[in-house]
């Protein structure tokens, strides 16, 4: 081998590959391999893969994993004859004949295949896949399989040797049919390569194009597979109608893993008859799912039900509420964030899967807690619970055997204890040790900008609850740069653009109080509580109740800090819930709203909460109007 191409190997460059875009996206995603026996598989499989390949494999649909290959090892002289042949003048079928051995051999003795005395070997072995049978190749993937583990896919050698069959199946690609297709497609995924593999790529486009003709069982490997892959083929659109005509044939497990396919691919179901047909599936087998299954089916529901007018998502809680007891504290936490996603309030399922989740909370993710807690502060529920829900998580997060979970998953942290103050929680020693400086650059980095809001939304409560406390609070140039991040600009009927449903309405309302207050100086938008992404309404009475001037009250460069209350004046903030603000079925807002309301009544505003569940059933001036300053009248009344 010459000195430039050893120069080339030590930088894990395989000769097979050409595109440095490939190359480079490998080298920054790179995966270990490793060892599986129990499944007899050398590499690591996610439970939900697993399971989900174990489906197709039992039903026939897919190969078997298992290596099929001879155990024909050498002895210590023969190997070291071995490594001295000359590989040029030795045949393929007896170069292949040698990959078996040699995996044999290292897996007894616990030699790697990234070590150099294999280079001359492997570079013969890469020159000659071209002239293996497919047969021959499979066994190819079947050996390298056998190999001992590595410490990444890119490792010397080993990325020879799978880039050299990738391209080999590529260029034989046009020539197999959909089940040889899927029959490598498996092997890929055996040696966890298929995010990497051109070929992998190009039988998924194939594959999902020509999904009119694909069976039933080929629909189900293909999308299993575009969920490895993780990307969304051009065609993801024709699956989908196929699935939808081919229903009827699919098991509640089949559903699940093509679910998979679409959710590991961000790529939601489109057609809301679909959605309604699973969901429809899932109630008719909320029995005897397993909670893999159902967990990934309840994923795919969230990611394709954004807007739910009518009562499926209701029903199927109402369905799965018995199951709780028996489901994963995981599985439960997708049960939960289905209601959430789409504001559907399942009181009964909440309280079952709180009092699941503190039989186990020692054995929950911080991930999850911050889940549940932001479900409940959602919807501003307070479990029924023999033992409060909100006090044991509390305690198990100051725990000293979650600090390493803590300093690994640091956002997940912080943004559980800001949920908590949706709830009006505020644990002073939490919210102290996530505004800590160590904790924020350990966390976030060193510059204030990667901050996430719930480090703006802390520090705000934190003033506004916890004055009294020694806490590390932002600047004021911290505080103003994040608010320029996180926050919206205040809708203006001046300046056009496509408003949607929420900010139609808060022009709406502007429009109707100029018209009854007094005009423009009357009535101005801005934001009071800058962690919050909307600006409010803010209209101002004096002692007498008569309306007042407010433009210009409010400095613009104090923007991004709390404005206090200006004077003793009766300050009225009209907070806008729009359509997605507003729990199904019900004119209440969610917890983000009516925890802005409290805040401001905490500082001495007068908030004033506006559903639009009642404002768009209005019709003329008049109408909204009196509604505004009956609502108006309650606030001011309430807080005297």
């Amino acid at each position: 081998m010459s000195f430039l191409m050893r120069i080339v190997r030590n930088f894990t460059v395989p000769k097979y590959r050409t595109n440095i875009v490939t190359l480079q996206s490998l080298q920054k995603n790179s995966r270990k391999i490793h060892c599986s026996s129990h499944l007899c598989v050398r590499m690591f499989m996610e439970h939900e893969n697993n399971y989900a390949y174990s489906i197709l494999e039992n039903k026939g649909y897919a190969i078997s994993l298992k290596s099929d290959t001879s155990n024909n090892c050498l002895s210590e002289q023969e190997f070291q004859e071995a490594l001295k042949s000359n590989w040029s003048k030795k045949s393929h079928k007896e170069i292949f004949d040698y990959f078996q051995k040699f995996a044999s051999y290292c897996t007894e003795h616990k030699l790697c295949i990234s070590d150099q005395i294999f280079d001359t070997y492997i570079d013969s072995l890469t020159d000659c896949i071209k002239l293996g049978t497919d047969e021959e190749l499979k066994t190819l993937f079947y050996t390298l399989n056998k190999w001992p583990e590595t410490p990444s896919i890119r490792t010397r050698n080993i990325i020879e040797v799978w880039a050299a069959l990738d391209d080999e199946c590529l260029s034989r690609l046009k020539n197999w049919s959909y089940d040889e297709l899927l029959t490598f497609l498996s092997l890929f995924y055996m040696i966890n390569v298929i995010r990497y593999s051109d070929y992998c790529m190009k039988a998924l486009q194939k594959l999902s194009s020509k999904a009119k003709n694909l069976t039933p069982a080929q629909l189900v490997q293909t999308l299993f597979f575009i969920g490895i892959w993780r990307k969304s083929p051009f065609d993801m659109h024709n699956l989908e109608v196929e699935i939808n005509k081919k229903y009827s044939q699919f098991t509640i497990d089949e559903l699940a893993i093509m679910s998979m396919g679409y959710f590991k691919s961000k790529t939601p179901i489109r057609d809301p008859e679909l959605v309604q047909k699973i969901i429809n599936t899932v109630i008719d087998n909320s029995k005897t799912i397993h909670e893999v299954s159902l967990a990934a089916l309840l994923k795919l529901i969230r990611y394709s039900s954004k807007s739910v007018l009518d009562d499926r998502i209701n029903r199927l809680l109402e369905a799965l509420q018995h199951e709780v007891p028996r489901l994963s504290v995981m599985c439960n936490v997708h049960m939960a964030l289905v209601g959430t996603s789409t504001l559907n309030l399942h009181k009964q399922c909440l309280n079952n899967i709180a009092a699941r989740v503190i039989k186990s909370m020692p054995d929950t993710r911080v991930k999850d807690l911050e889940r549940l807690v932001l479900t409940y502060g959602t919807f501003g529920l307070r479990p029924d619970t023999e033992e409060c829900f909100f006090t044991k998580v509390i305690d198990e997060l100051r725990k000293p055997e979650r600090i390493t979970e803590i300093e690994k998953h640091g956002r997940s942290f912080a943004c559980c204890v800001g949920y908590f103050t949706l709830l009006g929680i505020y644990p002073v020693d939490l919210i102290k040790k996530v505004l800590s400086p160590e904790f924020r650059e350990q966390t976030y980095g060193k510059y204030c900008f990667n901050y996430g809001r719930e480090i703006l939304t802390l520090n705000n409560v934190a003033e506004i609850y916890c004055s009294d406390a020694n806490i590390n609070l932002l600047e004021n140039k911290q505080k103003k740069i994040l608010a320029k991040k996180y926050t919206d600009y205040v809708p203006n009927e001046e300046y056009v653009k496509q408003y949607n449903v929420a900010e139609q309405m808060f022009l709406d309302i502007m429009k109707v109080l100029r018209e009854t207050r007094g005009g423009d100086e009357y009535v101005v938008g801005d934001h009071i509580l800058p962690h919050y992404q909307r600006g409010d309404i803010i209209i101002c009475n004096d002692h007498s109740g008569t309306p007042v001037p407010v433009k210009g009250v409010f400095s613009s460069s104090d923007f991004g800090l709390i404005r206090k209350l200006p004077d003793d004046k009766t300050w009225i903030v009209l907070v806008i819930a729009g359509r997605n603000a507003i729990i199904h079925g019900t004119d209440n807002a969610t917890g983000f709203f009516s925890s802005k309301v409290r805040d401001l009544n905490t500082l001495g505003y007068h908030g004033v909460l506006v559903p639009w569940s009642q404002f768009s059933k209005l019709r003329t001036s008049v109408e909204k109007s009196l509604f505004l300053n009956s609502l108006i009248d309650n606030a001011v009344n309430k807080n005297k």
